[in-house]
């Protein structure tokens, strides 16, 4: 089985750099192309399956990547980690004034954003659907998953056995594509971070 992860197109809040968590912008304009050269990539390769997250940003590039040929799983636990009371601010400002929001990026397993998301409870929420899905469609040749940076890094960091402080150095780009090779035991990583459609 292969998983084809995609990052949703660029949003109106990652143009305004916004933290964008749980928060649902839409996508920009940029996006919504960054959406149609990802489908003009994919239009002839057939899928068994098709989940993302129920974001519009992510659903959004979900809609018109698929567009109207395979019905499209919208699932929770896809959704991006959320970060509380940081949501809707900029990124840049909070960044300089928050040292909490500072320490988060280098170690996260020990700040949680008030009304927000554990890493660990995060981890968890994405593993147990990466779990269910692949143990569901066992025997399937290929799917999709649209989702979000968080989403698809903090899988790849448990994939990799790696710290999952340093999960926010895994870069994923808007619109782009990550591919997985599912061989049990094995997890083969295929494509990472692929933009050359965006090119």
């Amino acid at each position: 089985m292969e998983l084809y992860l995609v990052r949703h197109g660029e949003s109106t809040w990652n143009r305004k750099d916004k933290i964008q968590g749980q928060s649902n912008p839409h996508l920009s304009e940029k996006g919504i192309k960054q959406a149609e050269l990802l489908k003009k990539r994919l239009m002839d390769i057939p899928f068994d399956f098709v989940y993302s997250s129920p974001l519009k940003r992510a659903y959004k590039t979900a809609e018109i990547v698929v567009d109207g040929k395979y019905p499209i799983v919208k699932d929770k636990r896809l959704s991006e980690i959320h970060l509380g009371i940081w949501e809707r601010l900029p990124a840049k400002r909070l960044y300089k004034e928050s040292k909490e929001f500072r320490d988060w990026f280098v170690k996260t397993t020990e700040v949680t954003p008030e009304g927000g998301e554990s890493l660990f409870e995060f981890r968890d929420r994405v593993s147990s659907f990466f779990d269910e899905i692949i143990q569901k469609n066992s025997g399937k040749n290929r799917g999709f998953i649209f989702s979000h940076s968080g989403v698809i890094s903090i899988w790849l960091a448990s994939l990799l056995a790696m710290d999952i402080n340093k999960v926010w150095s895994i870069p994923v780009d808007n619109g782009s594509l990550t591919i997985i090779r599912i061989k049990n035991p094995q997890f083969l990583l295929i494509a990472f971070n692929d933009t050359c459609h965006l090119l």
